[in-house]
């Protein structure tokens, strides 16, 4: 096998290592002390705890990490008072007395009498990486449809009305532009439910030969990742949001994790109904307990949603049933847990003509999913060890049947030749009649599964603590569905370049990766260092030997620091500050239409001779069979840098990062280009009165003729850069006024590029005929996209009235939009024998290559800048008895959107009202 690995990788393994050199001693008067936090009710550990160790001489301080651990080296033997406080939790205070090392469990109450330290919206992460958490009273007071409005929590964020009828793609730390070319950015953000991921490799549901102005355009999620219209959230406790450099752990991405736990534990029936102008929604869920320590948790959530209200043939249906189960088996020495989840989703689109309106009466278009899964956890956690601390094994399977029927009626203007045949070569083809029904059905069948084990073992080495995770990971993608099946004599789009092909047919895709991380902590004097690094290499299995990838191991390393400065006591409380940081690399694999694309059938028509009697025409094509096939394609891969400052006084966070990420090879397609010769027969020469029956070949004359042309292939040719600060603040809940104050917002720059030169052909006639040259350039339409926003959100929180109130000023100050200057004359040219020339100065001058050169106004480079934009959005629950709530919410209730100029022409903007309410019952 060969390894990928880069100078750049080593230096920052190298430097990583460093840090764990021995350090000199402590005295033997001096312990450890550890232990691990969660909550008392449902077992979740917790992330972000803060311990507090104090005596009259000495204060230690230490927060909990992702398995809810925490960590005190170097306590001088004597008694100490324990403070452990968690946000939304009952803080625990107890005497605690250090004489040898020490272990403790701790088990943090949910504090559900008041609101008072419940921050709702994300809360930023004070770990290894820049991440943000969204619990579960966030999310209610979001009052979510789908997952995409939880993402308008995240700093740079923004609440949106629904648009249910396309595909809702996540996009981290970006603005985001309109081009299939730059869809890595979704497809590299990994989804993980309950530790495992939701795989969309061996999706292939679209329509091929859709334009922008067809059902499927917006609604094909083929390369985009996940469409996030159809995960429910009222299933979710708790989401993470990991947008800097993810753990060694986490493959399969470039842009980042989304975490999301799945509800668990004991709960009273849950039942949420939702109505807005666009959709209404019900949810109902249980959590209950057996007395053999079996927990059972379901949920049921249904969707209808419709596009527009006013028009009733185009909408949105999802269907989500989830079943939970949980046994935990405990011993003095060790603890097995045991999680099943199956799960059943259905998501379907829906679009039909009017036929008041319409002569196409029977116009329609279904996209259904239908996806059913199985997982399985089983966790053994060694608690009496100090070494060994847990291994864990993940397997799942899940399967789709997904469809697309589409019925469309097709009117011709002109006699419109087709082939009928799936060979390369000369043949006969047919005339479509003037009017007829096209029928299409997009069967896909997607299968993947996916196993994971993975441990932990913590030791000391001198001054350092330890915690070594290592694990190995394999995933396979399979589609068993028939592919696109239709009438080759009734196609959807009489000039389609594709033929059916069945998905089948394709190999399954195969990644098997491993990884290894350790993450030490090093006290020094009163600061504490800890450093985590690692290294996942994977490599994909199944390729045929022409693929490049085939035999080779890829190397992601990621290095993450956090510098904890001693705390701090101002007028008698903590201030406490860190300073964090990383770098890493990461890469996400093709997905299967990128490895396997449909063959593309190039047609030339050699003779059209067109009869009133029908037995004497005659249609004579040349068919060529393209395999666009790129076995150079590659991993896209992305290079992340990130550093942070956060501080935390008397319940006051707040939290500032600057973050860079480049890739040079993102998925995009690219043309290249080919020649085709073919025969042009004279049909001059045919006398129409003496024909018997259709003109034979061999009695008429042909000239040969050339033509070259362009066809599309799968590159690594995309470049996106980005850059940004992202800041949050939170305020200590003002008590006369019963309101805390959450600042966040973000500046986000984005660049969107080629990486490799295009090839183009211009729409050049010269003399009755077109270009017969392809030009190479070094451009092609670039993008650079800029914004700057904040949010300032107040939740106000009545106690004694039940009433939760939260408004939301959301501030955008500015969005900027460019096209990048662009050079139009080419570098290469091509001829029609398909060789590549150097493009000189005399070709300007040249008849016909001078055509190659492209004139930019240079209007079309102007950046464009849209001012200041104000949106308030209001929101109100009212609590009964803590079991029902009801609530209502208004998104834009006011608004400050001016006027403003753009290329001589005044935009007028208006931002619509748009609300909502739902009931909330809890028996």
């Amino acid at each position: 096998m060969k390894c990928r690995f880069g100078i750049i990788e080593i230096l920052c393994l190298l430097g990583y290592l460093s840090i764990a050199l021995p350090i000199q001693a402590q005295s033997q008067t001096q312990f450890h002390l550890q232990g691990n936090i969660k909550d008392a009710k449902t077992n979740e550990l917790l992330e972000f705890a803060t311990v507090l160790l104090k005596n009259d001489s000495v204060q230690l301080h230490a927060i909990s990490d992702t398995k809810g651990s925490f960590s005190i080296k170097n306590v001088p033997t004597g008694t100490y008072s324990l403070s452990i406080s968690f946000i939304g939790y009952t803080p625990i205070h107890q005497s605690l007395s250090i004489h040898r090392d020490t272990t403790i469990a701790i088990a943090l109450q949910p504090d559900n009498i008041t609101l008072k330290d419940i921050i709702v919206t994300a809360s930023e992460s004070r770990g290894l990486t820049t991440s943000s958490k969204i619990n579960r009273k966030a999310m209610e007071l979001l009052q979510p449809s789908s997952f995409t409005d939880i993402l308008a929590l995240l700093p740079g964020g923004r609440t949106k009305d629904p648009a249910l009828g396309g595909v809702n793609q996540a996009r981290l730390r970006e603005v985001g532009v309109s081009s299939d070319d730059y869809d890595i950015s979704s497809l590299g953000t990994s989804f993980l439910v309950n530790g495992v991921p939701i795989n969309t490799d061996a999706n292939m549901q679209h329509v091929l030969g859709a334009s922008q102005s067809d059902h499927d355009y917006y609604r094909n999620s083929t390369g985009k990742g996940v469409d996030m219209r159809m995960l429910s959230t009222d299933f979710i406790e708790s989401v993470e949001v990991i947008r800097g450099i993810p753990s060694v752990e986490y493959g399969e991405l470039t842009s980042g994790v989304i975490k999301i736990q799945r509800k668990a534990g004991v709960h009273p029936w849950e039942a949420r109904v939702k109505s807005d102008p666009e959709s209404k929604l019900v949810y109902l869920g249980k959590g209950f307990a057996t007395n053999k320590g079996w927990i059972f948790n379901f949920g049921f959530d249904y969707l209808d949603a419709e596009i527009d209200p006013r028009n009733n043939l185009e909408n949105y249906k999802r269907l989500s049933a989830t079943t939970h189960v949980a046994r935990v088996w405990k011993t003095n020495a060790r603890s097995l847990s045991w999680d099943l989840d199956l799960d059943y989703g259905q998501s379907i689109d829906d679009e039909k003509s009017d036929p008041d309106i319409s002569y196409k009466k029977i116009d329609k278009y279904k996209s259904s999913y239908h996806r059913m899964s199985v997982s399985n956890r089983l966790n053994w956690v060694f608690t009496q060890s100090r070494h060994w601390q847990y291994v864990n094994l993940t397997a799942a399977v899940d399967y789709s049947l997904n469809k697309i029927k589409q019925t469309k009626f097709i009117s011709l203007d002109k006699d419109t030749p087709i082939p009928d045949n799936t060979e390369e070569g000369e043949h006969d083809g047919i005339f479509l009649p003037y009017r007829y029904t096209a029928h299409l059905k997009v069967d896909g069948k997607p299968i993947n599964a996916y196993v994971k084990t993975m441990s932990e073992f913590h030791f000391d080495l001198f001054n350092t603590t330890n915690k070594l995770k290592a694990g190995v990971e394999w995933r396979m993608s399979k589609n068993l569905g028939e592919g696109q099946v239709y009438d080759l004599t009734r196609p959807l789009y009489p000039s389609t370049s594709y033929r059916p092909r069945p998905y089948d047919e394709i190999p399954a895709d195969h990644l098997l990766s491993f990884f290894i991380e350790d993450r030490i902590d090093i006290p020094i004097d009163r600061h504490r260092l800890i450093v985590a690094g690692g290294i996942r290499a994977f490599s994909p299995l199944n390729l045929d030997a022409d693929y490049r990838m085939q035999g080779k191991i890829y190397f992601d390393p990621r290095v993450n620091a956090q510098w904890k400065f001693p705390t701090l006591f101002l007028f008698d409380r903590q201030l406490n500050i860190q300073l964090v940081g990383g770098i890493g690399w990461q890469r996400k694999m093709p997905v299967m239409s990128q490895l396997y694309p449909e063959k593309i059938y190039y047609d030339l028509t050699q003779l059209n001779y067109y009869h009133t009697n029908a037995d004497f025409r005659r249609l004579n094509m040349m068919t060529y069979i393209i395999d666009p096939t790129n076995y150079d394609l590659e991993p896209a891969r992305n290079k992340k840098w990130e550093v942070r400052l956060d501080f935390d006084y008397d319940k006051h966070l707040f939290s500032v990062n600057y973050f860079y990420e480049k890739m040079t090879d993102g998925f995009r397609t690219t043309n290249y280009y080919r020649s085709f010769q073919y025969k042009k027969y004279d049909a001059s020469t045919i006398d129409h009165t003496s024909l018997q029956g259709p003109p034979e070949l061999s009695d008429l004359t042909y000239t040969n003729d050339t033509v070259i042309s362009t066809y599309g292939i799968n590159t690594n040719g995309s470049m996106i850069i980005k850059k940004g600060v992202e800041f949050q603040y939170s305020s200590n809940r003002i008590e006369s006024i019963h309101t805390r104050l959450t600042v966040t917002g973000a500046w986000f720059k984005s660049t969107y590029h080629n990486s490799q030169p295009v090839y183009r052909k211009p729409s050049v006639i010269l003399n009755g005929k077109e270009l017969k040259y392809i030009g190479l350039y070094l451009d092609d339409d670039g993008y650079i996209r800029e914004q700057f926003n904040t949010n300032f959100m107040f939740d106000t929180y009545l106690q004694k009235l039940g009433l939760n109130f939260a408004t939301s000023v959301q501030c955008m100050w500015f969005t900027a939009q460019e096209s990048m200057r662009k050079n139009g004359v080419p570098i290469k040219y091509v001829d029609i024998k398909g060789e590549e020339h150097d493009y000189t100065a005399a070709d300007q001058t040249d008849m016909e290559r001078q055509h190659l050169v492209v004139n930019y106004n240079e209007a079309a480079f102007k950046r464009t800048t849209v001012p200041v934009s104000i949106n308030i959005n209001f929101s109100a629950t009212k609590y009964f008895n803590q079991k029902i709530g009801l609530s209502l919410f208004v998104n834009n209730i006011l608004d400050y959107n001016p006027s403003y100029e753009a290329n001589g022409a005044k935009i007028r903007r208006k931002a619509v009202p748009y609300f909502g309410m739902e009931l909330n019952i809890k028996l």
